[in-house]
Order: structure tokens, then C-alpha cells, then sequence
């Protein structure tokens, strides 16, 4: 009598997830392309430890494909991944496939698993555990204070323009930061405000204490971010031109799994800093890169500007361009491709050592 064995495979499954704010669609694929299931979850933290074991249910996970990482899909992307399960950053549909197709929840989520699958959807989420992650957070809210400051300020260039001359005469030859401490110390008569002079000195008495709380937030914001950075990337910070606030846009770019990222070519296409190729025919050339984070292409652009005034490397570099026939723009963009290769090992440096992690 001859017995034979079988042998029972585990299903290999990928799933992909349409997230949003309250809820998350999931679609879980086997690696032949067939949907096993599609279910909807909530944005909990145990509605994240359903999701996960909703798709054990189906097989072995090999990787799941999440939109919006750093977004609405972060909650989940954190859970998934201290759970040892790869993550993958899926992009959402574009606008001719979602024509095509249709779109819904279920189809996205569907989607974002036969991405996964077929090998479009490559990238790691970046990690939202660490002190970049804390850096990214006090940016975005000392560059808000920023911005409210600047529209207070051009505010009160627009009320004086307008102001009656007596109160206009008061800040004649003043900068606008020195007029808005003068706009602070103004004493307006509240029992008089049908008059528009009371009435103005009032609007600017009160942009000028904005103004002044703002730049309080924005001054111990940015003493926070001195520790942060230095503690995060000391190497780059240590270089000629570039300081905290660079140093964090640079930080909060590659993330702080840097491992992400495989080359310096690659962090250059990040920061927007490397030519395309757009040649056809018997044409060879390369185009500017507009893509890419357009943040950090900005903090390349500062960085050079700035050496360009101080850095004897950075002038002979120019210099030898202009003799070559070469412009100044031209200059500026081949430097910005050879700054981001210098970056990009010092972050490489500063990131892959332990004191990153909180």
C-alpha cells in the first residue's frame, strides 16, 4: 500500500487600504490578483489591531499597501509597522485610471493591493516615532506663526498707507519691525472709535501686540529646534552655510529612516535637485526637475545663495562655470545636485546612529 503526503501551503496574501479619517477600506489579494475580501474598519486603536488580524485571517501577510502614510493612513502605518509588517507607501490613483475605472472605496483599496503586487508601489512610509518626527511638528507650527506674522506685518504697511496724516506722520522713516512695536504702544480712545483715527490706532495697536506674540512663539520655537537638530544631525549642521532651520527641512525630507532612501541620486530626485532626462531622436539633453519637495529645494537654493557670498569653494566653482560659458542659474543648479550629495551622507551619518531614537 503506498501513502502519500500532502502538503498543505499557506496562502501568501497582500493587502492594499483606502484610508481616510474615520474609517479605512482594506482589500486583501492573494499573489495571483484574486480579491479574497474587501472590509471596512475604523480609525481606532482597535479598530487597527482588527485590520491586522482581518488579513491573517486570509494567509500569510507579505506586504500591505497603505495611502496617505504620513496622513490619514499614520496611525495605522505606526501599528502595522511595530507589528513587523512591511508597509508600503502606495500613491493615490490618478486622474485618467479613476476615470476609467470609476472610483470608490472598495476600488481604491483594490487598487492600492495590485500596485503593491505588481511592483509599483516600492517606497517605505517614513518613520513618525522619532525625533524628526518631533522636528517636522514644531516646524510646521513656527513656519504657521511665520506666515501669520508676515500678513500682520504687510497688514500694518497697508494701514498706515491709509491712516489719517497726523497718525501717519507717527511712522514716517520706520521699518516695518520698528513700526510695529510702535503700533503697540499706541494708546487709542475706545470711547471715540466712530473716529477713524481712534479707530485706526486701535486696528494697529492690535496688530502691533500680534505681531509681538508671534515673534515670541516664533523665537522659542526655533531655541526648541536648536536642541532637536542638534541632538538629530549634528554632522550637517556642522557645515558651512547651513543652520537649524535647513537642517530640520533636510531632516524632516529624508525622514528618519534614511534607509529608505538608496542613493544620493535618489535624495537629490527628492529635493527636486536632478535633471531629467528629455531627450528624443538624435537629441540628448536634460530639463529642470520641477517635482520633488519643493521645501527642501528652497533650503538648497538659501544654502547656496549664502555661500556664494562667504565659501571660496563655492565662488572658484561659480567662477570656473561663468569662464565655460556656463550662467549663473546653471551654476547654481549643478551646485544644488552636488549639495544634496553632500547632505545626504551627512544624514546618512547622523541618522544611522542610535541617539535618533525617543
Amino acid at each position: 500500500m503506498v501513502t502519500t503526503k500532502r502538503h498543505v501551503e499557506a496562502t501568501i496574501v497582500v493587502a492594499g487600504i483606502d484610508t481616510h479619517k474615520d474609517t479605512h477600506h482594506v482589500a486583501v489579494l492573494d499573489l495571483l490578483g484574486r480579491v479574497l475580501g474587501t472590509q471596512e474598519f475604523p480609525t481606532t486603536p482597535a479598530g487597527y489591531e482588527a485590520v491586522a488580524d482581518w488579513i491573517a485571517e486570509h494567509g500569510v501577510i507579505d506586504r500591505v499597501g497603505i495611502e496617505l502614510t504620513g496622513s490619514y493612513g499614520a496611525g495605522l502605518t505606526r501599528y502595522l509597522t511595530a507589528a513587523g509588517i512591511t508597509v508600503l507607501e502606495v500613491n493615490t490613483t490618478d486622474k485618467a485610471t479613476r476615470a476609467r475605472q470609476g472610483k470608490n472605496d472598495t476600488i481604491d483599496a483594490i487598487s492600492a493591493a495590485q500596485k503593491v503586487l505588481s511592483g509599483m508601489a516600492t517606497a517605505t512610509p517614513k518613520d513618525t516615532t522619532t525625533i524628526a518626527e518631533s522636528v517636522r511638528i514644531l516646524m510646521l507650527v513656527r513656519d504657521s506663526a511665520v506666515k501669520a506674522r508676515t500678513q500682520a506685518l504687510n497688514q500694518i504697511k497697508d494701514l498706515i498707507i491709509t491712516a489719517p496724516a497726523a497718525l501717519r506722520e507717527q511712522f514716517v522713516g520706520l521699518t516695518l519691525s520698528a513700526s510695529a512695536k510702535k503700533a503697540a504702544q499706541l494708546r487709542p480712545d475706545r470711547a471715540r472709535l466712530a473716529d477713524p483715527a481712534q479707530a485706526g490706532k486701535l486696528a494697529l495697536k492690535r496688530l502691533g501686540d500680534r505681531i509681538g506674540d508671534l515673534t515670541e512663539e516664533i523665537v522659542e520655537a526655533e531655541k526648541q529646534l536648536d536642541v532637536l537638530v542638534q541632538d538629530a544631525v549634528p554632522t550637517l549642521l556642522a557645515r558651512p552655510g547651513i543652520g537649524t532651520l535647513t537642517a530640520a527641512q533636510f531632516l524632516i525630507t529624508a525622514g528618519a529612516n534614511i534607509g529608505r532612501i538608496q542613493t544620493d541620486a535618489a535624495f537629490a530626485h527628492l529635493c527636486g535637485a536632478a535633471p531629467i532626462p528629455a531627450s528624443s531622436g538624435k537629441t540628448d539633453r536634460h530639463r529642470l526637475n520641477r517635482f520633488g519637495d519643493r521645501q527642501a529645494n528652497r533650503a538648497l537654493h538659501m544654502i547656496i545663495i549664502g555661500r556664494m557670498r562667504y565659501d571660496d569653494e563655492t565662488k572658484t566653482y561659480i567662477g570656473k562655470k561663468l569662464t565655460e560659458g556656463k550662467s549663473k542659474k546653471d551654476a547654481i543648479r549643478a551646485l544644488k545636485r552636488f549639495l544634496a550629495r553632500r547632505i545626504f551622507h551627512d544624514l546618512t551619518t547622523d541618522l544611522r546612529t542610535p541617539h535618533i531614537t525617543t
